[in-house]
């Protein structure tokens, strides 16, 4: 095997490597992703606003009984009959109220239910999730392990693993005869960037896009409190 196959074999296996450590970060970037979706039920019931909805409806009520009074007014004004549109006024608003009380108040039971279905649904996958990155740091860290054994010119640390190309390229340019040689002169110029100040540590950019990582990871709550669909029999025939 020549040099030039030997560092090509490394790049290979270094790669791979990468591989492994994306599908890690991609899973905990998943798992943030998620997190955002707990959130304590106290937190769903203000932004439902219960008593904001429910007095906002009370205005129409209020207008309609207003006008409902008018027109009792208009039919029972001589006397005593003068009462009437006052309790008819009343009924209507009481009636109204209670309407919109009891509506609301289901319907925030929808809310706060729904939200407890929600993070219960989303800790499982979290949890499901927590477990697959274990799985693949291991796989990252073993195959790691082995890379040790099978590459034996350098150092396998990021600053090495992460410029193999460029040390591959002292290799096919002719400034090093052996794969040994082209990391010394890694090392060299690795050196004389710190010493320089030329390198710098990149900084990376940990706003969470939501709508961006919905695309990619999808939506976690779509069928979380929905009822699995019955599965009919083959062909389409329900089975016995």
């Amino acid at each position: 095997m020549t040099e030039l196959e030997k560092m090509d074999l490394a790049e290979c296996y270094i790669n791979r490597y990468f591989e492994f450590a994306e599908g890690v970060e991609v899973s905990k970037e998943n798992k943030e992703y998620l997190k955002i979706y707990i959130r304590d039920v106290s937190e769903a019931e203000k932004e439902f606003d219960f008593k904001g909805k429910r007095n906002k409806t009370m205005i129409y009520v209020l207008i309609g009984a207003t006008i409902f009074l008018a027109i009792l007014a208009a039919a029972f004004h001589d006397g005593l009959l003068w009462i009437v549109p006052l309790i008819g006024f009343a009924a209507v608003t009481a009636f109204g109220y209670k309407l919109a009380n009891n509506y609301y108040s289901q319907k925030l039971t929808e809310v706060k239910n729904h939200q407890i279905e929600v993070n219960e649904g989303i800790t499982e996958q979290i949890e499901l999730l927590e477990g697959r990155i274990k799985q693949l740091e291991k796989q990252r860290d073993d195959y790691l392990a082995a890379l040790r054994k099978k590459i034996d010119f350098m150092e396998l640390d990021m600053d090495y693993m992460t410029n193999i190309g460029q040390i591959k390229e002292f290799l096919v340019n002719g400034e090093a005869e052996t794969c040994e040689e082209a990391v010394e002169i890694f090392e060299q110029s690795l050196l004389m960037q710190q010493m320089t100040g030329l390198m710098s540590a990149s900084v990376h950019d940990v706003t969470m896009d939501i709508e961006k990582n919905k695309e990619r990871f999808g939506d976690p709550t779509e069928n979380i409190g929905k009822k699995p669909q019955k599965k009919n029999g083959l062909f389409g025939k329900k089975s016995k």
